[in-house]
């Protein structure tokens, strides 16, 4: 009888519709800790993953789920999409396309959702475990040279109380390569200004030490002590403000750096390229990986790894700027003698032969 009764119990849960299972599922995701900016994540790609079921004319069950409407689903996002549909903020933008690293995290939210159903005993076996992630390709990221460093700060005015917040942001993001997140999220109570320390909060709430040097400390003490504006209310500790006494957000930042991107001249600056420099320029200048994915906040040392590749492109670019024979401005058609007229060329075998003697 029971066993009558467990095989009826899961044709009852098979059953179940994936918008409720979607609900269960990130219920669980708010109480094991995740950040309000992943459940979003999630929750805008399996929406959108059950509005193309429902244009397929999909029951919506769990029972009637299978890997080939995931298959027809990332095949769909491969085409033509239409962005931002049914967006608070954004405006809807058709035909458009998205870059294979969305789809690639479409994928595995499709997959880890999967996985969930299974372990949670609404289904035998996870229904994506098949699903394939799409392949990324190798993207070579070129980071800021030393040139292009200095031209960004010069076209800082430190005096004032933008340019003193600025020139501090850059400095710290350079040189402890934190995450746009972790810089807006820093607070005066997580700085130990004497040992040159600062506590930050990364994926996941993961709390991490990274030192500071001396040079962009000193630029972030100054705008603390001299331009910081007070604070709007008692219970805002972040380090940078805007000019009326809130704690800066992400988007704040991007915008930030996207004007002095603009001004300086170096159209590519963003927030995480001076990341991706401050990882390169530690390694070149003698740093080892395993230390630099500690103040990082890399969980596992492949992500680490792609920073030595990046440390290779960075020794060719600089090697093809400061090639020492190129250096010398020598053309190949400089060396050896003119022929005479009607000399005959030297072969290798005269070569050889004269070695000979």
């Amino acid at each position: 009888m029971s066993g009558k009764s467990e095989a009826l119990r899961k044709r009852e849960r098979m059953q179940i519709k994936i918008s409720t299972l979607l609900d269960y599922y990130l219920t669980t995701k708010k109480v094991k800790g995740c950040s309000p900016k992943t459940i979003v994540a999630i929750r805008s790609v399996m929406e959108r993953f059950i509005r193309f079921l429902e244009g397929r004319e999909h029951s919506l069950k769990l029972v009637d789920l299978s890997i080939e409407d995931a298959r027809a689903y990332v095949v769909s996002l491969q085409g033509k999409v239409t962005k931002y549909p049914g967006h608070k903020f954004n405006n809807p933008i058709p035909d458009s396309e998205y870059s294979p690293q969305t789809i690639h995290s479409h994928v595995r939210i499709l997959r880890t959702f999967s996985n969930w159903v299974k372990d949670e005993g609404y289904s035998t076996k996870p229904i994506f475990e098949r699903l394939e992630l799409p392949r990324l390709p190798q993207v070579k990221i070129a980071v800021l040279s030393p040139e292009e460093i200095q031209q960004v700060l010069g076209s800082i005015n430190p005096g004032t109380f933008i340019g003193a917040r600025l020139i501090a942001m850059v400095l710290v993001m350079l040189d402890t390569g934190i995450r746009a997140g972790e810089l807006v999220g820093m607070q005066l109570a997580n700085v130990d200004w004497d040992r040159g320390v600062i506590k930050v909060f990364g994926k996941g709430s993961k709390e991490r030490f990274v030192p500071i040097g001396a040079t962009a400390k000193q630029t972030m003490l100054r705008y603390v002590q001299t331009f910081r504006p007070k604070p709007a209310r008692d219970d805002i500790d972040q380090v940078f403000l805007s000019v009326d006494g809130y704690a800066l957000t992400v988007n704040a930042l991007v915008h930030i750096m996207h004007r002095l991107a603009k001004n300086s001249g170096v159209e590519r600056l963003h927030a995480h390229l001076l990341r991706h420099t401050s990882g390169v320029t530690y390694l070149v200048n003698g740093g080892d990986t395993k230390s630099l994915q500690m103040y990082l906040g890399h969980t596992s040392a492949q992500m680490t790894n792609h920073y030595e590749q990046l440390t290779t492109e960075h020794m060719m670019a600089q090697h093809r700027k400061f090639s020492p024979v190129d250096s010398l401005g020598v053309s190949y058609r400089r060396f050896g003698k003119p022929k005479a007229n009607g000399a005959k060329s030297t072969k290798s075998s005269d070569f050889s032969s004269a070695e000979g003697k």
